[in-house]
């Protein structure tokens, strides 16, 4: 699992503490020095890591131990909540709009795994009472409405689709549909795209403009490790993402992806696994 290396080596690097009274600088440093290279080793971004170090030892750097705490006790809390701050510092959830449908726009790069969580965000969205329509924005990936209607049949919620027709439009009218037909929820599963391609990427800003959605939630795949800052930080550039959904966490991945996207976007109300 991608975080079991990271935990072993963060466990080494506490054991290293103790039985001293008091954390010198020199003790925190070495302790600092092993966790960076933890991190690094675990795919996250080396920017992330370095200012994750600086504020571990900041807070660290001749902390008298408390009474009930031994020095490796002392840095383990410190370091368990700035990790704990990194990833969030709280369990958010999904917001509802005050007039329904409530909207949530998937966006992210190509084979990121949208369309397999948008069957899983239904599912999830049934189970808290709510009825759920999928809309299909993907035109240019071959056969990805017929796998997106083979997903969302697995989960038993309707698709709305209009073929090739330009996505904005079909994202538009799909909100009209829910209206009239009395679907709550509006899942928005667009294209895949590469953040650098500016003609997808206004196509994005330009759904958000015609539907304003709820939430614009950025699926990553755990796989691409620190790469996903650059992705998170240009998607949430252009159009303000509010959570992050990190999918294929039973693969091989590090963990980095986890930490990095998260500091990738400026504040996301939620943050998601698939």
């Amino acid at each position: 699992m991608p975080f079991e290396g990271l935990t072993e080596k963060l466990q080494a690097a506490m054991k290293k503490l103790t039985g001293r009274g008091k954390l010198s600088e020199s003790d925190v440093k070495d302790a600092a020095r092993e966790i960076r290279l933890a991190l690094l080793e675990a795919d996250v971004n080396f920017l992330v890591a370095r200012e994750f170090i600086k504020k571990v030892t900041e807070r660290c750097v001749g902390a008298e131990i408390t009474k009930s705490l031994t020095p490796a006790q002392q840095v383990v809390k410190v370091v368990n909540e700035e990790l704990t701050q990194l990833m969030g510092g709280v369990n958010s959830r999904l917001t509802w709009s005050s007039a329904p449908p409530s909207t949530y726009m998937l966006c992210g790069l190509q084979g990121a795994g949208k369309t397999t969580f948008a069957g899983k965000l239904a599912k999830y969205l049934k189970s808290q009472g709510k009825k759920p329509l999928i809309v299909a924005c993907d035109i240019y990936r071959p056969a990805a409405i017929k796998q997106l209607q083979i997903v969302a049949e697995s989960v038993k919620v309707p698709v709305f689709e209009k073929g090739t027709q330009n996505p904005v439009q079909t994202a538009q009218e799909s909100i009209g549909h829910a209206k009239y037909y009395g679907y709550d929820t509006v899942i928005i599963d667009t294209a895949g795209r590469l953040q650098i391609d500016e003609a997808l990427m206004d196509e994005l800003l330009s759904i958000k403009n015609a539907v304003r959605p709820q939430e614009i939630l950025l699926t990553v795949d755990a796989m691409i490790g620190q790469e996903s800052v650059n992705v998170a930080d240009t998607f949430n550039k252009k159009l303000g993402i509010d959570g992050v959904i990190l999918t294929k966490l039973d693969g091989d991945a590090r963990g980095g992806a986890r930490r990095s996207a998260r500091s990738g976007c400026a504040a996301p109300r939620a943050s998601w696994s698939g």
